[in-house]
């Protein structure tokens, strides 16, 4: 099948989710290079002179919407959901790792999901998720846009320093992790550590959690002036921090010091949603994690977590409500890795809907408010003019059924910064490519 990136392209007659808010509408877009160049409301984009020369593609009975955006993905777990995830990371060499990484990343882009930030996860010290971005950047690899944080920054026994024996030193060279920080020159320098191995962004945590033995949700991480320290330094480099933060000390403190996104927040009450809204910070909610856990039962690898996570599944659906209430950016995450699959990454937007969220809200989650989370919402998030050209074709119309997007199938491209970066037939047959030909696009779509 010949290749090429989709150069310029008019796609007429499609039902348009454009992520703005608006009410969605039948029209046509076009495309140049990597760009979305116009978009509005019926066919009349033919006689625009940015649009001149663009083969057409007509999409009667598809829908079309932007890229959707996971902002909590965990890509360097197991292929195989019943391994113990410590344990693997063990036994597992550097290089497996990696391929690992790129083949859960390649997953979510498979299923729609054209951007997805990776939160931790990575092991001797060596950044799997940088490696992996950076190799689909090359065009070795197709996979999505990956924000990477070249592993987390913990404090000793802090939530991400408890997957191990405590007698066992959290030395990268032993394939343990990350070196905890402790006090705010060395929480600076790990910062700066992450810098240099190329990190798009800071991931820290403020509390404990459920996967983890030892810990728990309401346990708080880090001091307010090492919590100063990192948030200081990240900032000045231009880099966002995101915090897992369940219990409300913990989320507290970190919106206090200005961190940019808070994960999960289980445990937000109205005043410190308020506060969120006020300093601009946005909630990335997790929700169907913790019952995918409760689901697995005697199963889970950590029977400790059973309890835990149903204390979180409770907490966080309320808590989402407060920030929505409150008008604090919700955005769409998923903690996919083992108990939710990466490639599953929509199971997410069900289980919003099934809360009582519409999927207009819950699209609008994982569109325009995850792009302004991560802080690119001049660039992703939204269909128009100016914005980069990511976007899914749908067969059906998820507005009226959001289940459509958990079945790869009915998603017919997936088109990256202008590019199909991913194909199917109307039986099904899928394609993977850097970008394919305008007329195969086309041709591919009639059925």
């Amino acid at each position: 099948m010949p290749e090429r990136n989709a150069s310029h392209m008019l796609f007429e007659n499609a039902f348009l989710f454009d992520g703005t808010g608006n009410k969605p509408f039948t029209g046509s877009f076009c495309i140049r290079d990597t760009m979305l160049v116009a978009v509005e409301p019926g066919t009349s984009l033919r006689g625009k002179p940015e649009c001149a020369g663009a083969e057409r593609v007509d999409l009667e009975g598809y829908s079309v919407l932007p890229g959707l955006i996971d902002c909590h993905v965990h890509l360097t777990s197991p292929w195989d959901t019943s391994a113990h995830e410590p344990y693997w990371k063990l036994v597992t060499p550097p290089s497996m790792k990696a391929l690992t990484t790129a083949a859960n990343a390649n997953l979510c882009l498979r299923s729609g999901f054209t951007t997805v930030r990776n939160c931790g996860g990575t092991s001797w010290n060596l950044p799997e998720d940088v490696f992996a971005r950076d190799a689909i950047r090359a065009g070795m690899l197709v996979g999505p846009r990956i924000l990477a944080c070249a592993g987390g920054i913990t404090m000793t026994g802090g939530h991400g320093d408890r997957a191990y024996p405590p007698f066992m030193i959290a030395h990268p060279e032993l394939g343990c992790g990350v070196v905890p920080a402790d006090g705010p020159d060395a929480c600076l320098r790990a910062v700066r550590e992450r810098i240099k191995y190329g990190a798009d962004f800071i991931k820290i945590y403020t509390t404990g959690g459920v996967s983890t033995p030892g810990d728990g949700p309401h346990s708080e991480d880090f001091t307010p002036e090492e919590l100063r320290a990192i948030m200081t330094e990240a900032h000045l480099h231009g880099k966002r921090v995101a915090t897992h933060a369940q219990g409300l000390a913990g989320i507290r403190k970190a919106v206090e010091a200005e961190v940019d996104t808070v994960e999960h927040g289980s445990f937000l009450d109205e005043e410190t949603a308020a506060l969120m809204a006020e300093k601009g910070t946005a909630l990335v909610t997790t929700l169907r994690v913790f019952t995918a856990i409760l689901e697995r039962g005697s199963g889970y690898p950590n029977p400790e977590a059973l309890h835990k996570a149903r204390m979180v599944a409770e907490g966080q659906q309320r808590a989402l409500w407060l920030a929505h209430a409150a008008g604090v950016t919700v955005a769409f995450g998923t903690d996919a890795s083992q108990s939710i699959r990466n490639g599953n990454n929509a199971v997410e937007l069900a289980s919003l809907v099934t809360l009582g969220f519409s999927p207009e809200e819950v699209l609008l989650m994982a569109t325009r408010n995850a792009a302004a989370a991560l802080g690119l919402g001049d660039r992703l998030g939204t269909l128009q003019p100016g914005k980069r050209a990511d976007f899914l074709i749908v067969r059906g119309n998820p507005l009226g059924n959001i289940d459509l997007l958990r079945e790869p199938g009915n998603i017919r491209a997936v088109f990256l910064d202008g590019g199909a970066k991913v194909l199917r037939d109307a039986a099904g047959e899928e394609y993977q490519s850097q970008g394919f030909a305008s007329g195969t696009v086309a041709e591919l779509l009639k059925g």
